[in-house]
């Protein structure tokens, strides 16, 4: 699949030459590394390499960068030099200076912002949560049938058929609190 860039103009009025496509920007944020560059450079916009690949690894590794080892820092040190970085500067995202081994940001800092962000949904932190909710749902709502089917659940007053009823629409109550969970805020800002 070729890799387009298109002209465009910034917020100043500038001519900023070209651009990643929109599709473009998916393929090279579609890499965490690439992601987490991005975001420090937002903060920070020139950086060295060696202070741009221990932020990451300490990120990645959850620890701080004073706690890494040179085996994690070297590892992605050599992943930005040698891959993230030159994919990034090719599509006009971030220079790089050999000399001071600096790496400065160079896009459209809004348009990076917009793209990350898109990243950042909160939907992300629903789903172990829900799935636990799911589940347990069907755990006990099959232990509760399959106890009716051996006469040994503690309500036998209720039929097979209720129960089964009984199941549905707990999930479908359980999918659409989901539904309204993760699609809720989009929902709203359509109609503000």
């Amino acid at each position: 699949m070729p890799q387009t860039t298109t002209s465009s103009r910034s917020a100043d009025g500038q001519t900023d030459g070209q651009r990643p496509s929109r599709a473009v920007m998916f393929d090279l944020l579609g890499n965490s590394r690439r992601r987490r560059a991005l975001r420090y450079l937002l903060d920070e916009p020139t950086m060295t390499l060696t202070k741009l690949s221990a932020r990451i690894a300490a990120w990645e590794n959850g620890v701080p960068t004073d706690d890494l080892s040179s085996r994690q820092r070297k590892q992605v040190y050599s992943s930005l030099y040698q891959t993230h970085v030159p994919r990034l500067s090719e599509h006009g995202l971030v220079e790089y200076d050999a000399d001071d081994r600096t790496v400065r940001l160079t896009g459209d800092r809004d348009r990076i912002r917009r793209f990350l962000e898109l990243d950042d949904a909160p939907r992300r932190t629903f789903s172990h949560r829900w799935s636990r909710y799911f589940f347990w749902t069907a755990v006990v709502g099959s232990a509760a049938i399959a106890g009716n089917w051996l006469g040994t659940a503690p309500a036998t007053h209720l039929g097979t058929e209720d129960l089964y009823g009984l199941l549905t629409v707990t999930f479908m109550m359980l999918s659409v609190s989901f539904a309204m969970a993760v699609e809720g805020p989009k929902l709203v800002q359509v109609f503000d």
